[in-house]
């Protein structure tokens, strides 16, 4: 994963992380074709908020005091899922 982001080393602990994120939303045979996530939580995962590890992210800056010209975004790259609440991790 690191090395198809063009990622240094010092993100392996997030490339780890978000590799388990998404293998606990995938069905296994041990489990019958049920993933660990609903088996630990009683509910199908929805899979519709999955990205792609290392792709380039847009923060969006909702503050109002911009110009109609002013930048409203700024460029990350994509590094993971929100341990606490549905949201992206983001390397600016």
């Amino acid at each position: 994963m690191l090395l198809q982001a063009n990622l240094s080393t010092g993100f392996w602990a997030e490339a780890v992380s978000t590799a388990n994120y998404v293998r606990n939303r995938c069905p296994t045979k041990s489990l019958n074709g049920k993933t660990p996530f609903e088996i630990w939580t009683n509910r199908v995962p929805s899979l519709k908020h999955l990205r792609i590890f290392g792709m380039k992210a847009y923060i969006l800056n909702k503050d109002p005091r911009k110009k109609k010209f002013d930048s409203r975004s700024k460029t990350g790259i994509f590094i993971g899922y929100s341990d606490k609440s549905k949201a992206y991790r983001v390397w600016i």
